[in-house]
């Protein structure tokens, strides 16, 4: 029996094989994976000569096919997302994830549109019940906007950085500066952030973690699986 495809585009390069795994556990059977990226044309020199972000810019953070790290501006990436959400229904996908928990404005398309942005910031705020949470960046230059995110969807946050681009100790070793807090739990706000890296927080934060990848699939999973 044909399986029915969903759509997962990156703001960096497919296959995101550090999260295929992942979303993969939380779908179901009869749905099949198909991956894009936005920067799938580009080297990381033309993104840092074309897309870094000017003053005032959204910033970005994803992977490359290589595994390195790349910074951008989310304004200017968004043309490029565009066309691989055309790219994907055109070629038969019924539903769309866009895999980054950045803010984006609605874009065009036809297929039901994930955005995991708003999807985890509700399911934070409905657990948390006017508590603070604790957050998860990547990079530092992320830690303003991501209050200002937060706070919009009306959660108060204490924010962090380390970057799941950069390994798991990272991770683990800023966790652990959360141990003892009065936080309700730990968000990881980045798709890039594996089920290894939150199991680490985990344990060396000593609370408990909401990740992004396996809720947004599951959700995905919960209507078309």
């Amino acid at each position: 029996m044909a399986r029915t495809r969903i759509a997962g585009i990156t703001v960096g390069q497919a296959p995101r094989t550090d999260m295929t795994a992942d979303l993969e556990s939380r779908l179901a059977p009869t749905l099949e994976l198909v991956q894009y990226g936005a920067l799938d044309d580009l080297t990381a020199s033309e993104v840092e000569r074309d897309l870094a972000p000017e003053p005032g810019d959204e910033v970005l953070v994803s992977r490359m096919r290589d595994g390195s790290q790349v910074t951008f501006s989310g304004t200017k990436v968004l043309p490029l997302v565009q066309a691989r959400i055309d790219q994907a229904e055109r070629e038969g996908a019924r539903a769309i994830i866009v895999l980054c928990t950045g803010s984006f404005p609605e874009m065009r398309h036809e297929v039901p549109l994930v955005y995991p942005q708003p999807l985890f910031h509700a399911v934070a705020r409905t657990l948390a019940s006017g508590r603070r949470v604790a957050v998860m960046v990547p990079e530092p230059s992320q830690v303003e906007q991501a209050k200002t995110w937060w706070g919009d969807h009306g959660v108060e946050v204490d924010v962090v950085s380390a970057s799941p681009y950069a390994g798991i100790d990272g991770v683990r070793k800023t966790a652990a500066t959360l141990r003892g807090s009065s936080d309700a739990f730990l968000c990881l706000d980045c798709m890039g952030f594996t089920t290894q890296m939150r199991d680490a927080a985990r344990e060396a934060s000593g609370l408990d973690v909401l990740l992004p990848r396996t809720l947004v699939a599951s959700v995905v999973s919960e209507l078309l699986g």
